[in-house]
């Protein structure tokens, strides 16, 4: 059977905008590619401004997430609420491994926004979100943030430190969804078909990544992944989630800031990626931030997630997430990292 997504005729993303250090969203003036490709490294300084690709932002002008106060607000996001900063409201029940999650509906026949945002747990430094709308009328509105605190602090490279491991959970919002999705607003009987509003399905997994702070290049896998449907829980025997193939973020390089972009291609260790050669099927980008870049924050875009040639069934599919991980070695960090160098070395 073929799952057609809704809102899937076109992601009509938009170039991200803004101004200074303080809006992640803000295109680099360093030469940062807008179309997800790798980052020349040989043209950003340690003091450029920390800026997040315009194929990763999407539609979004900016995204400020307050841990302190648990609140999240979206600036420039099409059709989600008014005035053109809109306050997400908190949504505990549909928290995914630790990501934080608020919505957006103005009223039962407006569009439905989900956001999912953390912040690494040691130095809060670094911290990542990522919203969208899967639909009504054809169309995902969907974007990211990552953003840090401070200057870019590596570890210190030596003979046998440089090499770092991190770990954490992942988050994504799909424009796969449902029309009877736990967070919307209810609509009268006998509603159009065509009105109806659909609330995202999410995803979820695991992350690793390697970073080599000796010739700052950066690679990683995201694996465990699940579709949840939005009317379930992730635990769910009615709508028992979807195992999605693992992913591979391919090795790009480091800047000068700390930051880093590259591609995304589904993994040829995984059966269920159909993928007898590498496959491209989106990018990412992130930053490091903290003492010693304790804590790695990214944005994963994806332009397909079900496989080469569809073996899920899934047509069009779009997702974007996010990653916000520590350090192995740190003071909070995942139980995977019991597998490698906990002191910043080879793992």
């Amino acid at each position: 059977m073929k799952h057609i997504v809704a809102g899937l005729m076109a992601a009509a993303l938009l170039s991200a905008c803004g101004g200074g250090s303080s809006n992640p969203f803000e295109p680099a003036e360093d030469g940062t590619p807008v179309d997800g490709g790798e980052t020349p490294t040989d043209t950003v300084t340690p003091t450029t401004p920390v800026a997040v690709p315009a194929a990763l932002a999407g539609n979004v002008q900016s995204i400020s997430f307050d841990a302190q106060t648990g609140t999240v607000s979206v600036v420039g996001l099409n059709l989600d609420e008014v005035p053109i900063t809109a306050i997400y409201r908190r949504r505990p029940g549909l928290d995914r491994d630790g990501y934080l999650a608020f919505t957006a509906q103005d009223d039962p026949l407006d569009r439905h926004f989900t956001a999912y945002v953390g912040q690494s747990n040691n130095s809060g430094a670094v911290r990542a979100g990522a919203v969208g709308s899967p639909g009504p009328r054809n169309r995902f509105f969907v974007g990211g943030f990552f953003e840090r605190d401070g200057e870019y602090t590596p570890p210190s490279v030596t003979e046998t430190t440089g090499l770092v491991s991190y770990a954490g959970k992942y988050v994504g919002v799909t424009n796969g969804s449902d029309a009877v999705g736990a967070d919307l607003l209810a609509v009268p009987a006998g509603t159009p078909n065509e009105l109806l509003v659909p609330q995202s399905n999410s995803v979820t997994g695991d992350v690793f990544v390697n970073a080599d702070f000796a010739d700052n290049s950066v690679e990683g896998n995201i694996f465990n992944r699940r579709l949840i449907q939005s009317a379930a829980d992730p635990e769910s025997v009615t709508f028992p989630p979807i195992e999605l193939p693992s992913l591979v973020l391919v090795s790009t390089g480091i800047t000068a800031n700390g930051t880093f972009n590259g591609s995304v291609e589904y993994d040829l260790a995984d059966p269920r990626s159909n993928s007898p050669t590498p496959t491209s099927t989106g990018s990412y980008g992130g930053v490091f931030g903290g003492p010693n870049a304790e804590g790695v924050a990214g944005v994963v875009n994806l332009t397909g997630f079900d496989g080469v040639s569809n073996p899920l069934g899934f047509e069009n599919e779009l997702e974007t997430g996010i990653f916000v991980l520590d350090q192995c070695g740190a003071a909070v960090s995942s139980p995977i990292c019991a597998t490698v160098n906990p002191d910043s070395g080879t793992p």
